[in-house]
């Protein structure tokens, strides 16, 4: 398929689907992508705030603590051993809390235990400085108190550097978080854009198709119309059979070539087979069988009676195809053939009867060849004794007369004899032999020899080719046309025939009419006698006919006719062609062996 019609299979079509599917699945898988790292981002950030939040308020409850503490310490309330003991608890499960939230992060792991030894260490001085409860004197109070300021500016550092790491994670989580959702409006108009190039191209595409298929569908209609009124015309009509489902589907004109009118019946063979002569449904059952088991089948002639009961003859032909479906499916078609069958049985009984005729003609012609021969053969043993023994006793008028029937008698018998040699070539009992023309030119010589001798005669001839011929026949052209040339030869001038030989292309000789062969051997035959007024070139080879006065040149007009039928029995061509005073040409076509 070319490259620049595939668009317009419906193959580029699933195409632009499956990349659509592909592009959308992308899209969404890449925007899905972008949502979860967004989601990721918002959720870090969040998580630094919380832990921000967190160390900040372990750091005020450190803070409310120590001033819980001191407070106690200086005015010795035992109710504030309870805050304190609150404080405590709530202190532990923010170091919990953070200990939970900070669990990714190794730096602040560290930072965090060393801030819970810190804080235990807290602890413990507040417990050493509440507990037996008793009142201290100003410099253990001064102690206790610096001791304190001194652990709170240390969780000091260490609450401050775990704020300093979660605000630089904060700041570059942020600043992610930023990028991210920078870039998330880009990332929605690129899916929205992607999504709505896909769906135009599929509609476009969708929408051509439609249009295709709509001009599709009324070239279709109008095509069924047309095949529908060629049907008609032509007399047939076509079915089909989907080998996967038996279903069969009838055009129009095959229910006409029933006598019904279309679609009166489901298509099916049995709704078929009952138009069909009852002598010949096996055999049409049989072929439709065979049909199916084999791909092509020659075509096959039945009879049907059509519902107006008139008998006509159809002739049936099929062939499996597969549609693009895979599906196998019988096509068949059915031409009504009655005329032509009833032509062909005219030409058998006109063949009949030429060929009663052509018996007829050759019991007249052997007859006229055999019968005929021996009254003429009495007529002509009778005037010889007259002639040699009463000729002197007639008179000089009897004399003529008597000369004149004998000449008289003497031509009937070259006649009969011309007639029984054209009666020989009309024969269909005609065997053909491999035969080298060479041999059968010289046998034609050797039988005009006589005549040459007399005349000076000379034949100049191409080496001839072997063909498969009837060699009797073909030695009586070639002695007929030499024994033409030699009996229409100038006087004082001595015959000279030439015989040229060349094989031709049928295509590229004019004489020659359209023929199934191809190639023919080219032999042409000519002399320098006196010729013939062009005119007469296609009369020269009818029965009898002759061109020049009887009296001077002895003939019966049978010799060309002869050469004529002996071409033609071998399936060739013979023209003739001439110049007053210059000579004759005759070209004789022979097909390649």
């Amino acid at each position: 398929m070319s490259v620049f019609s595939i668009h317009k299979s419906p193959i580029f079509l699933r195409m632009v689907f499956v990349i659509a599917i592909f592009i959308m699945i992308f899209v969404t898988a890449l925007t899905y992508r972008h949502v979860e790292q967004l989601t990721l981002s918002s959720k870090s950030v969040t998580h630094t705030y919380r832990a921000t939040v967190e160390i900040e308020q372990l750091y005020t409850n450190i803070k409310d603590l120590e001033i819980e503490r001191r407070n106690y310490l200086l005015v010795n309330n035992k109710n504030l051993i309870q805050n304190i003991e609150n404080l405590k608890v709530e202190i532990s499960k923010n170091l919990l809390s953070i200990e939970s939230t900070i669990k990714d992060n190794p730096k602040q792991i560290l930072l965090l235990k060393k801030l819970k030894d810190l804080v235990n260490e807290k602890f413990r001085i507040i417990d050493k400085g509440i507990y037996p409860h008793k009142v201290l004197t100003y410099d253990q109070l001064k102690i206790t108190l610096l001791e304190g300021k001194i652990l709170m500016d240390k969780i000091k550092v260490f609450i401050n550097s775990m704020l300093a790491n979660e605000k630089e994670a904060l700041i570059e989580r942020t600043k992610e978080n930023n990028t991210i959702t920078d870039s998330t409006p880009i990332i929605i108009y690129i899916t929205l854009f992607s999504t709505i190039a896909v769906v135009i191209l599929a509609f476009v595409k969708i929408s051509r198709d439609l249009e295709e298929m709509r001009l599709k569908n009324e070239q279709l209609a109008l095509n069924n119309e047309s095949n529908s009124l060629t049907e008609q015309i032509g007399d047939f009509g076509t079915w089909f059979l989907n080998l996967e489902t038996n279903k069969y589907t009838f055009s129009e004109n095959e229910y006409r070539l029933l006598g019904v009118k279309p679609f009166s019946f489901e298509a099916s063979m049995e709704g078929f087979l009952k138009y069909i002569h009852p002598e010949d449904v096996s055999y049409v059952k049989d072929i439709i069988l065979k049909m199916i088991t084999r791909d092509k089948l020659v075509p096959f002639m039945y009879r049907v009676i059509r519902a107006d009961g008139n008998l006509r003859y159809l002739r049936g032909n099929g062939k499996i195809v597969t549609n693009k479906s895979g599906e196998k499916i019988l096509i068949g078609t059915t031409t009504d053939v009655t005329d032509e069958v009833l032509t062909n049985q005219a030409i058998e009984q006109r063949n009949r009867e030429l060929e009663a005729k052509n018996k007829e003609l050759q019991t007249f012609n052997y007859v006229a060849s055999h019968d005929l021969q021996e009254p003429l053969r009495k007529i002509q043993t009778f005037i010889s004794r007259l002639v040699d023994k009463d000729l002197n006793s007639l008179s000089e008028n009897g004399q003529q007369y008597l000369l004149k029937i004998q000449d008289s008698s003497e031509r009937m018998r070259v006649l009969i004899d011309d007639l029984l040699k054209f009666s020989r070539a009309n024969k269909s009992e005609q065997i053909f032999e491999q035969t080298d023309l060479n041999e059968v030119l010289e046998n034609s010589k050797q039988e005009l020899i006589q005549i040459m001798e007399e005349k000076k005669a000379s034949v100049l001839n191409d080496k001839l080719p072997n063909l498969n011929v009837i060699p009797f026949q073909m030695q009586q052209l070639f002695t007929n046309l030499i024994s033409n040339s030699l009996k229409y030869s100038k006087e004082d001038i001595a015959p000279v025939i030439t015989i040229k030989v060349s094989e031709v292309d049928a295509s590229k000789e004019e004489a020659i009419p359209v023929n199934e062969k191809t190639k023919y051997h080219k032999i042409i035959f000519n002399d320098n006698g006196i010729g013939f007024d062009v005119q007469y070139a296609e009369k020269i080879f009818l029965l009898f006919n002759r061109l020049h006065n009887k009296d001077k040149f002895s003939g019966t007009g049978i010799g060309l006719a002869i050469c004529k039928k002996i071409v033609e029995n071998h399936k060739g061509f013979i023209f003739a062609d001439g110049e007053l005073n210059v000579g004759a040409t005759f070209t004789i076509y022979l097909p390649v062996s």
